[in-house]
């Protein structure tokens, strides 16, 4: 991707935000590579069936994406 376009992304997901504040709706920001890690250290001992149980128990086409938005989701709660 060129470093040009780079900035429309950061420029169009801030517009969301402000947008989504002015309805009053909680918004949640955080590192995408660090969610993962902060929802382990807050689940704890839980992290890997909360986080890697799905796969395992659905399987595909459930993936590091999958994971890293049900982190996401622990994260922002």
């Amino acid at each position: 991707m060129p470093y040009e376009s780079r900035a429309d992304s950061v420029m169009y997901c801030q517009v969301l935000a402000e947008l989504a504040r002015d309805r009053g709706w909680a918004v949640h920001l955080y590192t995408a590579k660090d969610g993962e890690a902060e929802a382990v250290r807050i689940l704890g001992e839980r992290a890997k069936e909360v986080l890697h149980g799905p796969r395992a128990v659905w399987g595909a086409p459930w993936s590091k994406d999958h994971r890293a938005a049900l982190a996401a989701t622990i994260v922002a709660t």
